[in-house]
């Protein structure tokens, strides 16, 4: 049962403040990062057109976004005890926790007034060098703010196959509209048995519903009632 359970895993989701010198410290690093995974995404993905740019554009700081997923990949470092901040690409993913709700904030804050600039020049082809200069000059002319009380957060990485099913599940609510609760490992690890069977049947009633529903809504479209 547990195992089954297990696809109701999610991401941990940090809700403490976040430090607006925190944010600061990292704009410059995490800008030219974000047109960086910009470039790539959009010509892995063959993005060409204004639109499509602009929407992978908007999910960029987003983890929830397979644009922006680049973000869990970052941990954020402090060489110097009280110094500035600065990010540290890892080769896995990582739980999206205090540093990574910083990260997507600096990420939000350093593009935020540039989107249709950065869309344009990625339309153009625009070499990596002169997009990071034209994006984000600005914010990397400004002094990193030092930060004496920041508390360092180990860099967790997820599970592959807890990726793999969080991507599934996710394809799977695109496609049909279904959608099932997400369960963080903690909140799993408190349950027992019959709360697991619980949750299942929920999940299952909650599942048939839904396609109830569209059922009922193809009907209609076939009686011409929509």
């Amino acid at each position: 049962m547990r195992r089954v359970v297990a696809l109701l895993l999610a991401l941990p989701q940090a809700n403490a403040a976040v430090s607006k010198d925190a944010i600061a410290s990292l704009q410059c690093q995490v800008c030219e990062q974000a047109v960086e995974e910009a470039i790539i995404y959009s010509k892995e993905n063959k993005i060409s057109s204004e639109d499509d740019l602009n929407d992978m554009i908007d999910g960029l700081c987003s983890v929830k976004k397979q644009e922006g997923r680049w973000v869990a990949h970052l941990d954020i470092v402090q060489e110097d005890p009280g110094g500035p901040l600065s990010v540290e690409k890892q080769d896995q993913l990582g739980y999206c926790r205090s540093e990574c709700t910083v990260v997507q904030r600096a990420c939000q804050s350093s593009l935020r007034g540039k989107e249709e600039s950065l869309a344009s020049m990625l339309q153009q082809d625009t070499g990596n060098k002169k997009m990071k200069e034209k994006i984000c000059k600005k914010i990397c002319e400004k002094k990193r703010p030092k930060i004496p009380d920041w508390k360092n957060e180990p860099f967790e990485s997820r599970d592959p196959k807890e990726v793999e099913t969080f991507d599934m599940m996710a394809k799977m609510k695109a496609e049909t509209g279904m959608s099932m609760k997400m369960y963080s490992r903690e909140e799993l690890e408190r349950m027992t048995d019959g709360d697991m069977e619980t949750m299942a049947a929920r999940e299952a009633y909650a599942s048939e519903r839904q396609m109830a529903k569209m059922q009922e809504i193809a009907d209609k479209k076939e009686r011409g009632e929509f």
